[in-house]
């Protein structure tokens, strides 16, 4: 065919001499070989065909192979591919077809995400077999669909796990750290922080209570060091990350000096004091209380404010006292006191969590008021 090429295409590309040599003596081999032979799953067979042939296939011939032979049989593969069955990757069966087909893929990647999400509502963090599914497929989806697959189904589970774990520089226990910090490379940035900062609590605290039992400071720093080394790299360059150890190293560095070590949380508490006094106080009780009434059962603000402003001009409306606990942490959260009920804020699931004995609760903003307005009786 090479010899016959230059002699039979002239000008005319589309429809030469050579094209219909082509489609009259080579397709049809090609079309039966890849109709009745040719599998999916198996893409190397036909992609090295195209490859050896890329200089003497007509451009109509390869489009026709693509449109006829390869995209359907892709379409039964992906319709009949079972995640909890397969052993062989789904990427690497469709990906190496990216360069050919481009966006005719998408049309696939609906059912292909269907289907993985279908599994991942059994999936938990400790079985790495979905981080190598799911991976290979943050740059291909797009970044809508990409950010809604991990905000519903991973991160919720590795918010979960980071609540649980424990930092304990006496025993330390590192799997659920290495659970979550493998998808640091795949999950939004925002949403990474979010996680790492329950750890970040958790972390500070630990060595707050550490550096106040007077320390071997060279365990502490070799503590701290082996930290920062765990700590993934995309997430070491990121300015938040950098602040949160750099927190911490100050508290060691107080506690070096004879200083006295700020405490986790005081922080907060004095900013809130600041942004106290800042505030307008009618204009915003006016506005926020309206928002916080409007959106009870949906926990969240309204505008641009966050959900805790929003519970603190609630607690305002209701003539109730609301602010941090300082050094009073539960799972990874500061502890806030409405009147007399202690609360946490999950600020990324946009959730309240009130204390009733020793259990913490899921409550709706009147229903915390109705569990405080309950604590006054029962103190009287």
């Amino acid at each position: 065919m090479s010899v016959w090429k230059n002699l039979l295409e002239g000008d005319e590309i589309f429809d030469s001499p050579y094209t219909q040599l082509f489609m009259e003596v080579v397709f049809p081999a090609v079309r039966i070989s890849g109709t009745n032979t040719w599998q999916a799953r198996d893409p190397e067979p036909l992609l090295r065909f195209l490859d050896s042939w890329e200089q003497l296939l007509p451009h109509s011939a390869l489009q026709t192979i693509l449109d006829n032979i390869v995209m359907p049989k892709l379409t039964s593969a992906v319709d009949s591919w079972d995640p909890r069955r397969e052993t062989i990757p789904i990427h690497s069966w469709v990906h190496p077809w990216l360069p050919l087909l481009g966006t005719k893929l998408e049309s696939l990647y609906h059912t292909i995400r269907n289907r993985l999400e279908s599994v991942l509502h059994a999936w938990h963090p400790s079985d790495m077999s979905a981080y190598y599914i799911l991976s290979p497929w943050k740059t291909v989806f797009d970044p809508t669909s990409w950010e809604q697959i991990m905000v519903r189904y991973i991160i919720p589970k590795l918010l979960g796990v980071m609540h649980e774990f424990q930092v304990n520089p006496a025993d330390q226990k590192l799997d659920q750290f290495y659970w979550v910090r493998n998808w640091a490379s795949v999950i939004p940035i925002h949403h990474m922080l979010h996680i790492m900062d329950v750890f970040f609590n958790k972390w500070q605290e630990v060595l707050y209570q550490w550096l106040c039992s007077k320390p071997n400071f060279q365990e502490v720093t070799n503590w701290y060091l082996g930290w920062k080394d765990l700590i993934p790299a995309e997430l070491l360059s990121n300015e938040h990350v950098r602040y949160r150890l750099n927190m911490g190293l100050d508290m060691m560095n107080q506690a070096a000096e004879g200083l006295e070590v700020v405490q986790p949380g005081l922080r907060e508490n004095i900013s809130y004091l600041k942004a106290r006094e800042q505030r307008q106080f009618e204009a915003q009780r006016a506005a926020a209380a309206q928002a916080a009434k409007g959106r009870v059962d949906e926990m969240g603000g309204g505008g641009d404010m966050s959900l805790k402003e929003v519970i603190e001009v609630h607690a305002q409306h209701n003539n109730l006292l609301f602010k941090p606990k300082v050094g009073r942490m539960q799972d990874g959260h500061q502890v806030y006191g409405f009147g007399n009920v202690n609360v946490i804020i999950d600020s990324l699931n946009q959730k309240v969590f009130a204390q009733t004995d020793d259990r913490w609760s899921l409550v709706t903003l009147e229903q915390l008021v109705t569990q405080e307005k309950n604590s006054v009786v029962r103190r009287r």
